[in-house]
């Protein structure tokens, strides 16, 4: 009797481990830590589900490179890598911390198979994937755009690709071999506040950096040329990756060949040392994530909030309990929580550099073309003035911003559990630990950047100059009210993967916008010799909105959560 063969068995192909971590990390970044609110039919398939927005909003933002057309191959390079660089190594710097330590994968991961190099390409490989996203669509006009250059052609696009992912792993292995090198000379114990600098620290660099470029493309010599003969346009790393696009696409010449070289070399050698030679501290570093630390011994900066909220005059605007409660919650988190200072201080940064860069910026202008202006006579003279006059306003109405985004930010926590104990205690709504959080980001943020913007006008652009950013400070108490018009901001309640989407973005797209028009109103007031009517004028509606606002946010109630 024959035997009874059964079907033949079925050969299952085991996944490599790091295409399972890149799955697995992927899959976290799309759907978020917590499943508060997430159903199957909600949660995102894909980077583009996740941050449509977002992805049209640098599209959008990819427009200006319409201005370059017809320009030589380096001048829309360096403008377009020079934006993707800030756009790229603010994500990067702002989503590192997190990515790459987490409490709670340590506990699921280390007892695995996984070693300290498959798991850092995962989570490197996914925030390089997200990058590209946005990346591409910000560069996808100058992509077509490079055709047309004048000395452009069909390599352009071929070039341009493979020099922004070459940004891309730059900027990503940058931001890691930082945070492995204070794991190594710091250790442990001190990196939650080493890496809050160096996060700063990177964007501080990053929007210095990708601010001087475009500004020294037109400030110089105009559209039509860029100067690589001086010495800091060569340690600049986008142009490093502009120059492999003039050397492949554009004018071919050596000093192009030579920076692209040098691009290209760095970014090697920073991957290899990154990925590489110094993986095993990174293992280090998330072994004893969750090891207990020691109290800081000094308990001053324990009574810092209630010190703060009862000196003047912050006591005259926090005249309730509840409202010196929420000051003081939300100057604790400002100075003491690592996951409040990673998300808050690098976020506010370029808001806090960009007026810096506008006034330089103004300077510019005024040496290098002073001359050239004064031979228009009285015409160029009235330029030259309003150019300066809308330059130290701008900066003032760029404050504005900043308590705006601080409150968006200061809104999600990794704590936000514990917010229930909000809804538990005899409180009517979130409105006055809202007030709270407003005094709190106003006091600590706010006035001491208004002061040294004040000190820096005074001391470069003359006395004169400052009543130009009195309509940013009377326009600040209104910006802080506006995020409780678009929904609950009550502080530290909302998860950290909620602050992913991009629903936020157009709240800020509108206010930059209103800032840009209260800073022309300004100046053109100014100039006419009407300002001080107009700072009345703005002093009275921003007066009429903060009682309008406030009076809706004291009756909001509490967001109903599943």
């Amino acid at each position: 009797m024959k035997p009874v063969l059964g079907p033949p068995p079925i050969a299952y192909k085991i996944p490599s481990p790091d295409k399972t971590l890149r799955r697995l990390f992927l899959t976290v970044f799309l759907r978020g830590q917590s499943a508060r609110g997430l159903t199957k039919e909600t949660a995102p398939k894909s980077v583009a589900s996740k941050m449509w927005l977002m992805l049209l909003i640098y599209g959008v933002m990819g427009l200006f490179s319409l201005f370059f057309a017809r320009q030589p191959v380096l001048a829309l390079s360096v403008y377009l890598h020079a934006m993707s660089f800030l756009m790229l190594g603010m994500f990067i710097a702002t989503s590192a911390g997190e990515s790459l330590f987490n409490k709670e994968e340590s506990e699921i991961l280390m007892h695995r198979p996984v070693t300290s190099q498959m798991l850092l390409r995962a989570k490197a490989t996914v925030l390089i994937q997200v990058t590209l996203y946005f990346a591409f669509a910000m560069n996808l006009v100058g992509l077509f755009v490079g055709l047309v250059a004048s000395d452009g052609g069909w390599l352009y696009p071929i070039a341009h690709s493979i020099s922004t992912v070459a940004e891309a792993l730059f900027c990503t292995s940058v931001v890691v071999l930082g945070y492995q090198l204070c794991l190594r000379w710091f250790g442990r114990e001190r990196l939650d506040s080493v890496m809050t600098t160096l996060q700063v620290l990177v964007i501080v660099c990053i929007t210095i950096g990708s601010q001087i470029l475009p500004r020294a493309i037109i400030m110089t010599k105009g559209l039509s040329t860029v100067n690589l003969d001086a010495w800091w346009m060569k340690i600049l790393p986008p142009t490093w990756f502009a120059s492999l696009d003039d050397a492949i696409a554009g004018s071919r010449s050596g000093t192009s060949w030579l920076l692209a070289g040098v691009g290209l070399g760095v970014t090697a050698l920073i991957l290899y040392i990154a990925f590489g030679r110094l993986a095993s501290i990174y293992e280090t570093g998330v072994q004893t994530l969750n090891e207990s630390r020691t109290l800081p011994k000094k308990q001053s900066q324990f009574r810092l909030g209630r010190k703060l909220g009862e000196s003047f005059p912050l006591k005259y605007f926090l005249r309730d309990s509840v409202s010196q409660a929420g000051f003081r919650l939300v100057v604790a988190y400002l100075f003491r929580d690592r996951d409040t200072k990673l998300r808050i201080y690098p976020g506010i940064a370029p808001m806090m550099i960009m007026p810096v860069m506008m006034l330089f910026t103004s300077g510019s202008f005024s040496s290098s073309h002073r001359e050239l202006v004064k031979q228009a006579g009285a015409a160029g003279s009235q330029v030259l003035d309003g150019f300066t006059g809308f330059s130290v306003a701008l900066s003032g109405a760029y404050v504005c911003i900043v308590p705006l985004m601080a409150l968006n930010m200061l809104k999600y926590s990794q704590q936000y559990r514990a917010s229930d104990v909000f809804i538990a205690a005899p409180i009517r709504g979130p409105g006055p630990l809202i007030h709270g959080a407003r005094v709190a980001v106003t006091a600590i943020l706010c006035v001491p950047l208004l002061m040294v913007l004040a000190i820096f006008i005074g001391v470069t652009q003359g006395a004169a100059a400052l009543l130009l950013i009195l309509p940013g400070a009377i326009a600040m108490p209104a910006y802080a009210l506006v995020p409780g018009l678009f929904g609950d901001i009550t502080p530290l309640s909302s998860p950290q993967e909620e602050a992913k989407s991009a629903s936020n973005f157009p709240i800020m797209m509108v206010s930059l916008a209103g800032s840009f028009g209260l800073a022309g109103l300004a100046s053109v007031t100014s100039a006419m010799g009407l300002l001080p009517y107009f700072l009345i004028l703005e002093a009275i509606v921003s007066v009429v909105l903060c009682i309008f606002i406030n009076a809706i946010v004291a009756k909001s109630s509490w967001r109903i959560v599943d």
